[in-house]
């Protein structure tokens, strides 16, 4: 199973982002700032899809796809309260809780604070059955207004030590076995500008995904840099075709 997370930069606008996707083969593919499936390029095929954004004619929002009959899509909760947090159920050859992200700001609330009680609100999905949690989080510990509202300085270390409450791997640190805030690997780069690079983008697993996990990657910038701003995170597991979800626990 292949899954890959890329913010598209304002919607899926040109043939030659529709042409980076389908590259790289996902079988689910989480995207950020991409408009309503209905507005997309007609060159864009997939098979099943959820899109949650701002209106339903011109707005952007995220958008989940998948390339392949062996997975449906179904939300998990009727009203999503934080933008653009969305849990949502992936049934088919694998079975397991997908929680996509854009985290935007909303009001009086930061990028970190909103995805802090999103987490919260999800607590029960996120504990209690085989998650993955994927997308562009918005969160920088360079950039202190990022997480502002949570402790200052300590809100970023807050908002990390609640991943770990929820026994949450983040593929990047687990492969590269580098700590939270530390990254040498970066995948954003403001106004596209090489020399402004961040780590934003993340690709949370629970417990049982971890022995599994056939690889991890950051898109290379430079095949990416001409249509975003941002690289896609590659995340590539391998479940057994018979993995099912029974009180909560991945069986094989």
């Amino acid at each position: 199973m292949k899954i890959i997370s890329w913010n598209v930069k304002n919607g899926l606008n040109n043939i030659e982002k529709i042409r980076r996707i389908s590259n790289l083969a996902p079988d689910i593919a989480i995207l950020q700032e991409v408009q309503n499936p209905q507005k997309s390029e007609k060159d864009f095929q997939f098979e099943d899809c959820l899109w949650i954004g701002e209106g339903k004619v011109r707005g952007l929002g995220v958008g989940v796809f998948t390339f392949s009959k062996d997975y449906k899509l179904e939300l998990l909760v009727e009203d999503i309260k934080y933008e653009w947090i969305i849990p949502i159920k992936v049934s088919g050859r694998e079975n397991f809780t997908l929680i996509a992200v854009w985290t935007k700001r909303m009001p009086s609330a930061s990028y970190g604070k909103v995805l802090y009680n999103a987490f919260i609100e999800y607590e029960n999905l996120i504990k209690n059955s085989p998650v993955i949690i994927m997308g562009d989080f918005n969160l920088e510990k360079r950039v202190t207004s990022s997480y502002s509202g949570l402790g200052g300085k300590s809100g970023y270390n807050k908002i990390i030590d609640l991943f770990n409450s929820y026994n949450l791997t983040s593929c990047y640190h687990h492969i590269n076995q580098e700590e939270y805030g530390m990254e040498s690997e970066y995948t954003y780069y403001h106004h596209q500008n090489l020399e402004k690079p961040f780590h934003i983008d993340y690709c949370l697993v629970s417990k049982e995904f971890v022995p599994y996990i056939r690889n991890f990657s950051i898109g290379e910038i430079g095949e990416y840099l001409s249509v975003s701003d941002h690289s896609p995170l590659i995340f590539e597991c391998e479940l057994n075709s018979c993995s099912t979800r029974v009180e909560g626990k991945m069986i094989y």
